[in-house]
Parts: C-alpha cells; sequence; structure tokens
C-alpha cells in the first residue's frame, strides 16, 4: 500500500517540480487559448475585473514576451465592452496563481489541482483496485498525454480534474452521503458550464440519486440546476448572452491587430461585418450529418496517428478491461460515447480541439469518468497496458515540457510507431508537415512531411522535392477516381498508381472527395538536391 502512494507521489513531486521551473520563455508562442485564458487570469489578479482594455494586451506581451495571438473576445454591446470569451472559472483559478508565480502561475494551478484530483481518484478507487489504486491512477495520468497538459494554459486539463473529482466523491463509497451527490452535482454542472456537450457525465450521477431515493435524485437534479441557474445569470448579466460561447465573439491575432492597440487597431463591428459573430451556438448544426464522414471520424478518434485515443490514452484500458455488465457502468459509457459522439456530429472537422491541441483535448475531460468502472482486476495488466501505452507517449515522457511544435513547424509528439497509423484526413487544422494545402493540377494536395514544397503563387505550377527532407508523403484529393498519375521531372513522365485511402465529405467540398496516398521517394527517381517536378491526373 505504502509503496503504491510512494510511486505516486514521487511522479507527482517530479511534475510538481517541472511546473515550478517551467520557463514559458522557451516556448516559441502561445497555444490556442492560451493567451485568452492567461491575460483573462491577470486581468482578474491584477485589475479585479473580466473586461479587456489596452492595459491587459500591454501586461500581457510585457510578462509573456509576445503578442496573445488567439484572443478570444465577447461584446454585449457591439464593442463599447469587452469581454473575454471563455468561462470565467478557470481564469478565476488561475488569478492567484498568476498573481503570486507570475508566468509559472498557469503551470503551478494546473499542477496543484491535477494532485489533489489523483490523490481523491486514488482512493476512490480502492473498491475496485485495493492497494493496487495509487500505481493504477499513477499510470491512467502519467501513463496517456493528461500529465502533459500540466504547462498548458488551457481549461481541458483543470474540467478532467474536476470530472476526476466529482466521480471520486460521488462514487468512492457504496452508500454516498446526499452531500457528496449535491458536490458532486455542483462540480459536473461547473464542467457542462464550460461545453454543454459534457452534460451527458451527469448520467451516472442521476441514475445513482434514483437508486437511493426520491429525495437524493431530486437533490442531484437541483444541484445541477441551480449550478446551471448560477452561472446562466452570471452570463447573462455580464455578456448579454448565457454563454461565453454565444453572442457576438471575435478573434484576434498579429495578422488582424488588437482592440485599443496601434493606429491600425480594428473596430468591433468592423470585425464582426467581415468575420461574422464566430458564435458556436448560432448555428449548432453548420455542417449537418453524413454517414461515410462520421464513419472515418469513429476511426480516427480511436486510432489516428495524432488524436486516436487507443494511443494517448491506452491506459483507459485498465478500468475497461474487466468491467461489469451493469447499469452503473453502462451509464458511464453511454455518457462518454454521447460526449464523443456531439463532439462528432457538432465540429466533425474539428472533433479533438484544433491545431493547439495535445492529441484529443476536447474528451480529456470526460476520460476520468471511464476510470471508475466496476470490475475484475488482475495486477499483469498493468504492466502489459504501461509497455504499449510507451510505445506512443515516449516523447512526452522525454520531454514533457516541450513544445507542441517542432522548430520546422511539424509536430513533436507523435512516436515513430504512431506516424504508421492513418493520418487524420477528415481534420481541418492538422498540418502535419507544418504546411498550408494548396491546389496544383486540379488537385487538392495536402503534404504529410516536409519533402514537398509548392513553387508558384497562387496556383502552384510547379512542385519541390527534398529527399533529405522527408518521404515526400502527399495526400491527394479529387473529385473524380484517379486510376493512375503522371509524375513529370525533367520532361520524363512516370506513371503512377496512387494509394487510396479513404472517401468521404471534406471542409472545402459539400460532397464526398477521393482521396489518395503518394510518397514521391518511390515516384521519383533518385537525384541529388531538391528535384522540381509536376503531378498531372493521368489523361489530363
Amino acid at each position: 500500500m505504502l509503496l503504491g502512494w510512494g510511486v505516486l507521489g514521487l511522479l507527482l513531486a517530479a511534475l510538481g517540480v517541472g511546473a515550478a521551473t517551467f520557463d514559458r520563455a522557451s516556448w516559441p508562442g502561445v497555444v490556442g487559448d492560451e493567451a485568452t485564458y492567461i491575460m483573462a487570469a491577470q486581468s482578474l489578479a491584477y485589475d479585479g475585473d473580466y473586461r479587456y482594455s489596452a492595459s491587459d494586451y500591454e501586461r500581457f506581451v510585457a510578462t509573456v514576451d509576445r503578442p496573445p495571438d488567439g484572443l478570444i473576445l465577447q461584446s454585449p454591446d457591439s464593442g463599447e465592452t469587452m469581454l473575454f470569451g471563455k468561462p470565467f472559472f478557470y481564469p478565476a483559478y488561475l488569478a492567484p496563481f498568476v498573481r503570486l508565480a507570475g508566468v509559472r502561475g498557469p503551470a503551478l494551478a494546473n499542477f496543484v489541482l491535477l494532485a489533489l484530483s489523483s490523490v481523491f481518484a486514488a482512493l476512490a478507487l480502492r473498491q475496485r483496485f485495493d492497494e493496487w489504486a495509487p500505481v493504477v491512477v499513477a499510470a491512467l495520468v502519467f501513463g496517456s498525454v493528461q500529465f502533459a497538459h500540466t504547462f498548458w494554459a488551457h481549461s481541458d486539463l483543470f474540467l478532467a480534474c474536476l470530472v476526476a473529482t466529482a466521480y471520486a466523491v460521488a462514487f468512492g463509497e457504496d452508500e454516498p452521503a446526499e452531500g457528496r451527490l449535491v458536490l458532486s452535482a455542483v462540480l459536473l454542472a461547473t464542467v457542462a458550464m464550460s461545453r454543454p456537450f459534457y452534460a451527458a457525465l451527469a448520467l451516472p450521477l442521476l441514475l445513482l440519486g434514483f437508486r437511493r431515493s426520491r429525495r437524493a435524485l431530486m437533490l442531484v437534479a437541483v444541484g445541477l440546476a441551480a449550478t446551471f441557474a448560477v452561472y446562466v445569470g452570471t452570463n447573462l448579466s455580464l455578456r448579454g448572452s448565457w454563454s461565453s460561447y454565444s453572442g457576438e465573439r471575435q478573434g484576434y491575432y498579429s495578422y488582424t491587430g488588437f482592440p485599443e492597440v496601434g493606429e491600425e487597431a480594428p473596430g468591433w463591428e468592423r470585425s464582426v461585418g467581415e468575420r461574422g459573430p464566430n458564435s458556436w451556438t448560432r448555428n449548432p448544426l453548420p455542417f449537418g450529418f453524413e454517414a461515410t464522414q462520421s464513419a472515418w471520424n469513429v476511426v480516427y478518434l480511436l486510432a489516428g496517428r495524432h488524436t486516436g485515443l487507443l494511443l494517448y490514452f491506452l491506459p483507459i484500458l485498465l478500468a475497461l478491461w474487466g468491467a461489469r455488465a451493469e447499469e452503473r457502468n453502462l451509464a458511464v459509457v453511454v455518457g462518454f460515447c454521447l460526449v464523443a459522439a456531439a463532439f462528432l456530429l457538432v465540429r466533425p472537422y474539428n472533433y479533438y480541439g484544433g491545431g493547439g491541441a495535445l492529441a484529443n483535448r476536447y474528451l480529456l475531460p470526460a476520460i476520468p469518468a471511464l476510470w471508475f468502472l466496476r470490475g475484475s482486476w488482475q495486477p499483469w495488466r498493468l504492466p502489459a497496458v504501461l509497455a504499449v501505452s510507451a510505445l506512443f507517449v515516449a516523447p512526452l515522457w522525454a520531454a514533457p515540457r516541450g513544445y507542441l511544435l517542432e522548430p520546422d513547424r511539424t509536430y513533436r509528439y507523435p512516436s515513430a510507431v504512431a506516424r504508421w497509423l492513418p493520418y487524420e484526413s477528415t481534420q481541418s487544422h492538422l498540418k502535419p508537415s507544418g504546411r498550408e494545402d494548396f491546389i496544383h493540377a486540379s488537385l487538392w494536395i495536402k503534404p504529410l512531411d516536409r519533402g514537398v514544397q509548392a513553387v508558384g503563387d497562387p496556383n502552384a505550377e510547379w512542385l519541390s522535392f527534398d529527399p533529405t527532407a522527408g518521404d515526400g508523403a502527399l495526400l491527394l484529393g479529387s473529385r473524380e477516381p484517379l486510376v493512375a498519375i503522371d509524375v513529370e521531372k525533367d520532361g520524363a513522365v512516370q506513371t503512377v498508381v496512387p494509394r487510396r485511402r479513404a472517401f468521404h465529405r471534406m471542409w472545402w467540398s459539400d460532397d464526398p472527395i477521393y482521396l489518395y496516398r503518394l510518397d514521391l521517394s518511390s515516384a521519383l527517381p533518385a537525384g541529388e538536391g531538391r528535384l522540381r517536378f509536376v503531378v498531372r491526373k493521368r489523361g489530363a
């Protein structure tokens, strides 16, 4: 028993040292929503408000030493008042740490909550795992990408810790006190207010209340409803909309300029007119349902190269393996599947969290719910699962504080083994080569490594291939089936039959597209230096 707690304690202590000594200046930029969360936390810590102003921008640049690319703002009055366009509870949690520890504050705040929730989960999971519970929790946290989110100023780890704590409070005892049920309901409602999809995680709690008594069910329902009402009312009074994801929202980057900053500061009304209100809730199903694309997304969700749950959260098998067929377990699994299905349906071209995501950050908050499945347990499963998980998580173990991207803009975290798994062709934000997609010879082309570069603007008349920079793997998209393509270099033409990869709708087409993989290392003759060539459809 003490040995198990010692393992968990040592790993958490090492993570705490890493958080306390983390230097954000080692990162070349902010990632995704980080700018909004950090600036909002600074505003709460130093100004005591949630309003954006030029002084917030100046403070951010002075402390983080770079502009806040990806700043999301929201306004209830067409720009007269600008608020940070993210839920306020994560910045409110960060604020005291930011005040005490500056730019290291978010990492320290994340560590503290992760450590506490890990201890709570280990205590609750003794029902199933006995003295192995702390070691199992260590595997669930450190054998997945979860621990690496400590260094990211994103709310997803915060939400995951709330879910883990809520389930530990509710399911740590066979007959939990009613006060524990209410506390669990408040925590889960807080998570759901961040993104309503997570409300499905309350299904097991409602079932528990129903099985206990009418009073217990009523307390759970009232706890959920009252918490929602408080948050919605706060948002309505603060933002003029029920959620931070509704109403008029705008994103600001270096190329757009920032409100109230510089002579060319963008006006709010003009920004909304040019780019729309950027609301998640105004058109919740912008793309509709398409069966083939959804089927591919399920495959990618489980085993995709950059986002696969079985790659980057593999230790959940410790909980799934041996789980009993019972009502509570069914409610947990159904709740998790509903969360996943909601993201697949509403955001089919970005179900994982966008270009600033480490694996699947959208589903990270729902993962801890699976920890609490009841069932049998065999200790030998632990090393077996961790041995497989190491094939995918080893890059994060080697450098947990590393930036998302390599200097050449390729992703750092996929391991050599992961690169053999399917690339997520449905996901618009993924740039595995660090380069943009382009059109060439009426083909849509996405480079899958750094070997290929387009030549010519705005149309790629020629392509260049540097064998020293990559294998020249390309994803080709065509509206018609490709029997073969011609690869021309220096007047010599070689006919190649590309490998069919998928057939589904794309973000740039309402109709299904034929997708093929082409490896130029085998299609082009060997040569020294950079090769200049053109790809044409056969017969075009």
